[in-house]
């Protein structure tokens, strides 16, 4: 996910990385010349990319009305957070304020491994393993798509980072059925200009 982003953040552009987590990402995009800057929840996150010269946001996505930026973006990533949250849709129109254009990215609940985990153990993946709030969303490829229109954001592309491939002999099958193949997608996303 993060070469794919990488690659399609160009430099000088302003970007915000929200729920970095200890990623790398936003190191990467700075060492590219993007002037990149990160929100998080954890000040412990926040103080360490301080540390490496990444202006940081202490930002809750629990807390929408208290979400507040100085400026605004070409670019917010959020990547492998919207299905912790409670409130994506609060979180999507609260953010559409501060850019014209998202980087998404959201595992795919119909992928492969997860149906043939219903079909030879039974039950869907793991909801939970130490929080109860590490994945309270779900949706498969098709789900989302849709879900971003309702939302109001034109998807441009949207990408699999990763999949079933056959050991790589056959690349193209995740790009090909993206909603079977394809796990990890990245969304590359336009907010819908207001008619």
């Amino acid at each position: 996910r993060e070469d794919i982003m990488l690659d399609l953040i160009a430099p000088d552009e302003k970007v915000i990385d929200i729920g970095c987590g200890n990623s790398l990402l936003a190191i990467k995009l700075r060492d590219k010349g993007v002037n990149i800057s990160v929100g998080d929840v954890s000040q412990k996150v926040l103080s360490e990319y301080e540390k490496r010269g990444i202006k940081s946001y202490e930002v809750d996505l629990e807390d929408v009305d208290s979400i507040y930026f100085s400026e605004k973006f070409d670019w917010i990533i959020l990547s492998e957070v919207l299905e912790h949250t409670r409130n994506p849709e609060e979180i999507i129109k609260k953010l559409s304020g501060y850019t014209k254009k998202f980087l998404i990215t959201v595992p795919n609940s119909a992928a492969y491994i997860f149906r043939w985990c219903i079909m030879f153990n039974g039950r869907f993946f793991t909801q939970w393993v130490h929080h109860p709030s590490e994945h309270l969303r779900y949706w498969s490829h098709t789900d989302f798509m849709d879900w971003l229109h309702a939302m109001e954001l034109e998807v441009k592309e949207s990408i699999p980072s990763d999949g079933f491939t056959l050991r790589g002999l056959l690349p193209f099958l995740p790009k090909i059925w993206k909603n079977f193949f394809g796990f990890r997608m990245v969304y590359v996303c336009e907010v819908r200009k207001k008619e």
